[in-house]
């Protein structure tokens, strides 16, 4: 699946997308291509395990500026 559909089955930019993959420090495969295009395709069902194990990972902060001075 290209990037554009990816980013759109998650509901993200498509920059984002594309910024990950395009990380080596996020593990992404090598891209396939089809014949005769020059856009990358990468396996839904890896993405989908990838995006799963990256949303679990992420957790909201927790806001300290409204918290009264330190002793």
């Amino acid at each position: 699946m290209t990037i554009p559909k990816l980013a759109e089955r998650v509901g993200r930019s498509r920059t984002l997308i594309h910024r990950l993959a395009t990380n080596p420090d996020e593990g992404w495969p090598a891209p396939t291509f089809r014949p005769g295009s020059s856009r990358p395709e990468y396996p839904v069902a890896w993405f989908d395990a990838y995006w799963a194990k990256r949303q679990a990972g992420i957790r909201q902060g927790k806001r300290t500026d409204l918290d009264g001075p330190k002793e």
